[in-house]
């Protein structure tokens, strides 16, 4: 029987209470990482989010018979002891459970050319070499050089924490774990080392789609947190992506605290220049002493804040103003949009021959797009969760479900920003048509066993996002994580100022604004948002916990399940 994939409690009258120690707005997995982590050291935490279900991109949901997960493809670093792992048990306490993807995780098929990434270095150095033994040394200098990268984002991730002792482990880490190269752009590193292009692009590809941006404007260490990420497998929540949300919600409700939906924050608070609670779109008012933001940095500067004083006017205590500071988004670009083609087919994910492992497509040039040298759409990302669930033939047997994922450009639906969900211009429905033909095209291509299957099929795009998600734009990863972000090595980046304690006393930034993008990036945001929250003795037991976590044994992971 189908599992509930709506997590969260509706929110009604009388259902929210004055006052909590902590408010965190947004579900998504930073958000939800921050409230677990507050709400084990006894916190009593309201989470408010505006979609109907709680989960941000890792969220599920049906239609006419079918599910779908709408962001959460793939995770790393869950084999033993690994930090996802650590991680997702603390969190869970173990009980959200995760599947192998299995070898491979990933398949590249770039202008006709299939690529298998297998999983390890030694394994996938072995293939690289074997079919291109000319490249062999730039081959292994390319590995060795993803060896030293290992803990460039630790270093960053302690660089965004506030306090002489974080500031000084920063800069500590910084000078001894990141290499010059992890900070200039990846492309340009790639081609330092390898001359063959096609080489170029079976390194490349995962990196710009799956960080949705140009290779040329990535920073090379994301590139090797991808194959760090990677490097031990992939893995699949058992359940489906809403078994991550639905974990999360009992702890915080075990320390009194609650996952609101259907709430949209209007208004941060302000007393003076801290932040003291939230006021909620119907106009009811929570106090808190900690409010924690994971709906984005844009978000949370452009809109949930109250305006800045006029320059001269006088500050009045206890109004909702706070005073003008430099603002935090100077120059940092939002991410790319995207559309996604939610496929329904009849059959099950064996009998359709439908991969375990996700399938990378491009024209060749992974970068054509990001550069605005190719056309409307990026290359595309093809998933198939029901081959990777194992308890998805027993949930909906002789049904599929998969995706199909392609960055566009972001002036394609601009013409339609403004218009209402369910009251768009006939031009809209028109482009998502040809796009959706564009999309089945291209899947009938790759997956010849999928024509005439498909009973159902309907794409989200940039305005779906925005409309549920509350993404400005509708970009997948939120800001840009390019060079501009990082910084050089030498000099901070512009990210630099969008760290989890803000300029606002009481305020808080969680999720993928605070470091990196996807569910690493988001977690780990939320991990460090937690962290600056937190007193001296709160801090003390959350890490002690999570040392304690790693320190446990086991269990082993679940079986893989559907078709290599």
């Amino acid at each position: 029987m189908a599992q509930r994939v709506l997590v969260g409690r509706p929110l009604t009258t009388g259902a929210v209470a004055d006052r909590y120690d902590a408010v965190v707005v947004g579900s998504g997995a930073g958000g939800l990482t921050t409230a677990v982590c507050l709400a084990r050291q006894g916190r009593r935490v309201a989470v408010f989010e505006q979609h109907y279900t709680a989960g941000g991109y890792t969220h599920a949901y049906r239609r006419r018979g079918w599910e779908w997960d709408v962001g959460i493809h793939y995770v790393g670093q869950l084999g033993p002891r690994e930090p996802v792992r650590v991680l997702s048990d603390y969190l869970t306490g173990g009980a959200l459970r995760w599947a192998p993807v299995g070898d491979p995780c990933d398949e590249y098929r770039l202008a006709g050319e299939v690529h298998r990434g297998p999983v390890g270095f030694d394994a996938h150095r072995a293939e690289l070499t074997a079919r291109f033994p000319a490249e062999r040394a730039g081959i292994d200098a390319l590995f060795a050089l993803v060896g030293r990268c290992r803990a460039v984002l630790p270093a960053l991730a302690v660089g965004r924490l506030s306090g002489p002792v974080a500031r000084g482990l920063a800069r500590l880490l910084r000078t001894a774990a990141v290499p010059p190269e992890a900070m200039r752009p990846a492309r340009d590193v790639v081609e330092g080392l390898i001359a063959d292009e096609r080489l170029r692009q079976a390194v490349l590809t995962r990196s710009a789609l799956l960080l949705a941006d140009s290779t040329a404007k990535l920073p090379f260490f994301l590139l090797a947190v991808m194959f760090e990420h990677f490097r031990t497998g992939a893995w699949y929540p058992v359940g489906g992506s809403a078994a991550i949300a639905r974990a999360m919600v009992d702890p915080i409700r075990a320390a009194g605290g609650e996952v609101f939906v259907r709430a949209p924050v209007a208004l941060i608070e302000l007393t003076g220049t801290r932040a003291t609670g939230v006021r909620l779109a119907d106009g009811t008012r929570v106090r808190a002493p900690v409010v924690v933001s994971a709906a984005g940095a844009h978000h949370t500067h452009r809109t949930l804040l109250p305006a800045a004083r006029p320059p001269g006017a006088p500050e009045r205590p206890g109004t909702s103003e706070r005073p003008a500071a430099p603002d935090p988004l100077d120059g940092m670009r939002r991410g790319f949009p995207f559309v996604v083609l939610f496929l329904g087919l009849d059959g099950d994910p064996a009998e359709l021959g439908l991969p375990r492992h996700n399938l990378l497509v491009t024209d060749g040039d992974c970068d054509a797009f990001f550069d605005g040298t190719g056309g409307r759409t990026s290359g595309c990302f093809l998933s198939f969760s029901c081959a990777k669930d194992p308890t998805w033939t027993g949930r909906y047997p002789g049904r599929s479900t998969g995706g199909i994922l392609a960055y566009v450009r972001p002036e394609l639906f601009a013409p339609f920003h403004g218009s209402r969900h369910r009251h768009r211009d006939r031009a809209y429905l028109a482009l998502k048509a040809e796009l959706s033909a564009e999309l089945l095209d291209l899947l009938h291509r790759q997956l010849p066993s999928t024509r005439g299957r498909v009973a159902y099929h309907e794409l989200g795009t940039p305005l779906t996002a925005e409309h549920f998600a509350g993404w400005p734009g509708g970009s997948l990863y939120g800001l840009a994580k390019d060079v501009t972000a990082f910084g050089d090595g030498r000099t901070p980046g512009r990210a630099d100022r969008l760290r989890p304690r803000t300029a606002v006393d009481g305020l808080y930034l969680s999720g993928q604004d605070c470091l990196a993008g996807g569910f690493l990036g988001a977690v780990t945001g939320g991990l460090l948002a937690a962290h600056e929250a937190l007193d001296r003795t709160g801090r003390a037991r959350l890490w002690t916990g999570l040392l304690r976590q790693a320190a446990r044994p086991q269990a082993p992971p679940e079986a893989p399940s559907g078709t290599a």
